[in-house]
């Protein structure tokens, strides 16, 4: 069969990118909407907090089972399904009454999101070597953050004019645009399963799962997420209810640290394959940076939460780290994908993706619970939240950095397949 064409290539990776920024709008609507939500049904904070994590309680186990599926099934079929889910969840949402409805309507969200950066980044890698994928990953993350921007420049915009209910509506139909457009061009792609891959091996789970590569790219990435998960419910309300801010200044702000995350994750991530080109170990070119990103957001996340800071000092802060460590994911799931036998990477991303989003259960339902103790002031509890995350990130960047080396557990994991592997043909060869 002819290789695809370069420009197909490209058609795909933007198809990919957009369906990315679709799931982005799906989830942060719910951001923006904040503020007319919790008027309209009257909803405590710990209230809001709670729905804000629901779309976390399905979010992981969603992005397991289905990875495992992405090792067999086409992407092109299971994001296909994904965009199905969303659309209903987005219906649902815009005809939700109740608290209950709305923590249903986000559980099934979550539900069908959380396969979508995994597959999408599997999806993606089947048309690029190993050493090129750092850019294409990274240029999947920047549709993530084409997505925020998106949302932070029109929703607020939309949904001050429509109300949140329309606006739900209006992007249950983008994504059903997008979904008839995949059905026609979607394809898969032919770099799976090759020599340079590592061949057709699989190995045990176990060996994986407890690589040291493995659990503490994973733990920084976990790390990352607790102040990433928040722009999904807290950010903009804390911005809003919290320093004051008119909805689009909250947007104005969220599009900055977006703008900031898109240079960033661009810049970084063509050095890092230009350094690749040139010789450089994977190591020096893939897991020092987010380590450094770790360190650097949890500094800037430290000070501003756990020390008083005026308006533009804990804004300068709040910018710096929640735009560096936005640099974690694009390396942490080139990481993975690099030391995944090619059968099991789709099930591997989902797993360290699964993982680090599992923080997302535990941050917004934390804020809503630090406000409480600091009396119902919005912007001490959130603060608070911030600055533990901060410690947190300063403890993940500091263990990636010495123990994420993911030359040295590729070695030992072929290893393992190479064991397994003479051990199956022992008995055969000692019949003949």
């Amino acid at each position: 069969m002819q290789p695809p064409s370069n420009t197909h290539r490209t058609l795909i990776v933007v198809m990919l990118m957009a369906v990315m920024v679709i799931s982005v709008l799906d989830k942060t609507i719910f951001a923006f909407a904040g503020p007319q939500i919790i008027d309209e049904l009257q909803l405590s904070p710990e209230q809001f907090g709670f729905i804000g994590s629901a779309f976390f309680f399905l979010y992981s186990v969603s992005g397991v089972l289905v990875g495992f599926l992405a090792n067999r099934l086409p992407s092109r079929w299971i994001l296909s399904g994904m965009s199905v889910v969303w659309m209903a969840a987005q219906i649902l949402t815009a005809i939700s009454t109740s608290f209950y409805a709305l923590v249903a309507s986000r559980m099934l969200l979550g539900a069908g999101c959380g396969p979508g950066t995994a597959v999408t980044q599997h999806a993606c890698f089947k048309w690029f070597s190993p050493r090129e994928r750092v850019q294409p990953a990274a240029w999947i993350q920047v549709a993530i953050m084409v997505g925020a921007i998106a949302g932070a420049l029109s929703l607020p915009v939309l949904i001050q004019h429509t109300g949140w209910r329309v606006g739900y509506l209006i992007l249950a139909g983008i994504g059903l645009i997008w979904l008839v457009i995949w059905l026609l061009i979607g394809r898969e792609g032919q770099h799976d399963d090759t020599v340079a891959e590592g061949g057709n091996g699989t190995v045990p789970y176990r060996h994986l799962l407890l690589n040291r590569t493995f659990i503490f790219i994973t733990l920084a990435g976990f790390c990352t997420y607790l102040p990433t998960a928040l722009i999904y419910s807290w950010v903009p309300t804390y911005l809003q209810k919290g320093l004051l801010m008119t909805p689009m200044q909250s947007g104005y702000v969220v599009m900055a640290a977006t703008v900031g995350v898109i240079f960033l994750n661009l810049a970084v991530s063509s050095l890092s394959q230009r350094a690749l080109k040139r010789g450089a170990s994977i190591r020096m070119a893939m897991a020092v940076p987010p380590a450094i990103a770790c360190l650097i957001g949890g500094a800037a996340l430290s000070l501003m939460g756990l020390l008083e800071q005026g308006l533009y000092s804990t804004m300068a802060l709040y910018l710096v780290g929640g735009v560096v460590v936005n640099l974690v994911p694009a390396f942490a799931n080139s990481i993975v994908a690099y030391i995944a036998p090619p059968k099991q990477r789709g099930s591997m991303l989902a797993i360290h993706i699964g993982l680090m989003t599992s923080a997302g259960m535990i941050a917004p339902h934390m804020v809503g619970q630090a406000i409480g103790w600091e009396g119902g002031d919005l912007v001490k509890g959130f603060e608070l939240s911030i600055g533990l995350f901060g410690i947190a990130l300063l403890v993940g960047g500091l263990l990636a950095l010495r123990l994420v080396d993911p030359e040295r557990s590729r070695r030992a994991l072929t290893l393992v397949t190479s064991n397994a592997s003479s051990s199956n043909h022992e008995p055969a060869a000692s019949q003949a």
